[in-house]
């Protein structure tokens, strides 16, 4: 496809995974899973009842909460499959099965150094009936981001991240399920769509993601992917028919030209929550009236539906269930 930036990637560009994950960290997520799915709650066990402890700067990303009915229940997450059958850098992904349900809610406190939710557990049909309540709008509300230093979120580097062959391989690895299902959730609305469809992500990273999409239909849909890196924009011009290097702040598309919108930005570990309040109203001006705004992503999404109603959208959907898992999965229209 034709693309606005040139690929000018050196060889002697190289990607750092860090060192891998010490053995007995595995032991322990790989024990915290099985206690769980054991229904064994031992570990979490205190004097005062039941607690779910992170320190902030660790990983407080992995506890999350949801409502259903008027009761609200409390859930850990645990190390991802792609980790241990494939390597994939980093502990968890999107996924939250049955098993990360433990059991209703008794309080909800945060100190400067860490988050605690205390817990009543269930028994395992309760906690597989909580799991099953879950609809499409039920929102897995993951309450606290992951700081880098006390006192302050952790985000992408100024400028974008590094990517190679190999780091956009584990990339695209950590949204296998959530493309997926995304070919199968908008097949019916491209059917439905007259004319042509332009599809925009402000932060495309390897192109991957849209690239995919508009294989669906690739003689209406028009793709235009934005990225902070320089190098990422490089990585995905053979992908996408238009890349642009720059700050998702600033929009590479006209106001009200966009029929749907990928966010997989707006998330933990990428930006701050401040900023990606900040940058929601500019993207949702790129909508035309009618048009779709999904964000999603392998880290939580920072915003919830009050911030998306306030920005003007209309909230259809924030979950997605899929094989035996459901993750966070947020469909809005533009309400204008």
């Amino acid at each position: 496809m034709n693309s606005d930036v040139a690929v000018t990637t050196t060889p002697e560009q190289r990607w750092d995974p860090g060192a891998p994950l010490d053995t007995e960290f595995v032991a322990d997520e790989v024990g915290i899973r099985e206690a769980l799915r054991r229904g064994d709650f031992t570990r979490w066990r205190r004097p005062g009842g039941h607690e779910l402890r992170e320190r902030l700067t660790d990983c407080p990303e992995r506890l999350f909460l949801f409502r259903t009915g008027d009761r609200w229940y409390a859930g850990c997450k645990t190390i991802s499959d792609y980790v241990l059958d494939q390597g994939m850098p980093g502990v968890f992904c999107s996924r939250v099965y049955w098993y990360n349900v433990v059991g209703t809610v008794l309080s909800v406190r945060t100190s400067d150094a860490d988050a605690r939710i205390v817990f009543e557990p269930l028994d395992e049909a309760d906690r597989r009936a909580a799991f099953e309540a879950i609809t499409p709008l039920t929102e897995i509300v993951h309450p606290f981001a992951k700081q880098r230093d006390p006192g302050r979120e952790k985000t992408s580097p100024p400028d974008g991240w590094l990517v190679t062959e190999e780091r956009a391989a584990f990339l695209g690895l950590g949204e296998e399920h959530i493309r997926r299902y995304t070919r199968e959730r908008f097949s019916q609305w491209l059917d439905a769509t007259e004319g042509d469809i332009l599809a925009y992500d402000p932060a495309c990273s390897t192109g991957q993601f849209l690239s995919e999409f508009a294989a669906a239909d690739p003689a209406r849909i028009r793709t235009v992917g934005q990225d902070l890196s320089r190098q990422m924009t490089e990585f995905a011009a053979s992908r996408l028919e238009k890349v642009v290097c720059g700050d998702a702040a600033s929009p590479a598309v006209e106001p009200g030209s966009v029929d749907i919108l990928f966010s997989r930005f707006l998330n933990s570990e990428v930006v701050s929550t401040a900023q990606a309040r900040s940058i929601l109203p500019k993207l949702v001006d790129t909508l035309r009236p009618g048009g779709v705004m999904v964000l999603l992503g392998h880290s939580p999404v920072l915003l919830d539906t009050v911030d998306l109603e306030s920005a003007g959208l209309r909230v259809l959907q924030t979950v997605a269930r899929q094989d035996d898992f459901l993750f966070q999965y947020y469909v809005c229209e533009h309400g204008a």
